[in-house]
């Protein structure tokens, strides 16, 4: 019997104990997309771990893994409008890219919408960077739509950030 080129994914609720794997997979998205996310290498690169944990606590964070260990990530926090408290917002996602093309994408969007549902949410938000044609395509398929909001990019002046929604 041939092994399963593909070894199980199973879903990790992330916790401050995890905070090495967290800082591994974060630093990793920071420097293979730099423009999908609005932190930089540089700034988070410095932390201790201290600095992970208390990352970690106050919002909901999944990490996707295998036999080989993390593929991605993606995390689920309220919304920052006070007037959107029924609105959580998915950041951080990111597959790396030897797990891309596997459903690795997929299912962490899933376990969001998943969790955002459990928390008695009504919508989840994202933005996309104009540049990341991939990733809103990911999204798309999981039944997020264009709000028609568009932001300035955080460092790129040629970029935009879309923003995505999902009802639930």
């Amino acid at each position: 019997m041939m092994a399963d080129p593909h070894p199980a994914l199973h879903l990790h609720p992330v916790t401050p104990d995890d905070w090495e794997s967290h800082r591994d997979v974060r630093l990793e998205m920071l420097e293979d997309a730099p423009d999908a996310f609005w932190f930089t290498y540089a700034d988070e690169a410095v932390y201790e771990e201290a600095d992970w944990r208390e990352r970690i606590e106050g919002v909901w964070l999944v990490q996707a893994r295998d036999a080989d260990g993390v593929l991605g990530s993606a995390g689920l926090g309220s919304h920052w409008e006070p007037e959107r408290a029924t609105t959580a917002t998915l950041f951080g996602m990111y597959v790396s890219p030897r797990a891309r093309g596997r459903g690795v994408g997929e299912a962490l969007v899933r376990a969001v919408l998943d969790e955002a549902r459990r928390l008695g949410k009504s919508e989840v938000v994202l933005e996309v960077a104009s540049s990341n044609v991939a990733a809103e395509a990911l999204y798309a398929r999981c039944g997020f739509v264009r709000t028609g909001a568009v932001h300035d990019h955080p460092r790129r002046p040629d970029l935009r950030e879309i923003e995505m929604t999902h009802r639930l």
